[in-house]
């Protein structure tokens, strides 16, 4: 027999008529909740995981660049490789 498949309801929130894609609203979603805009992760910063930030800010450095500063996201990852 022919099951009728059932639909998840709508969400309805302050997000729910702006004019921005379905991939943004996911973004704002995950954004108020604190949680990676990515991959779902607890956020670190406002927007990313630790995995995510570290590549954020790789992508954001001169090539061949060597010099460490002294990022959040420097500091939690050498915190993390230690423990």
């Amino acid at each position: 027999m022919f099951e009728p498949i059932l639909m998840s309801k709508k969400i309805k929130d302050e997000f729910t008529d702006l004019p921005v894609s379905r991939q943004r609203k996911y973004q704002l979603r995950m954004q108020r909740a604190g949680r990676c805009t990515i991959c779902g992760k607890q956020s670190i910063s406002s927007h990313y995981c630790l995995d995510h930030m570290k590549a954020c800010r790789e992508r954001a450095r001169k090539p061949g660049s060597r010099r460490e500063y002294g990022a959040l996201s420097y500091r939690l990852d050498k915190g993390r490789q230690t423990v």
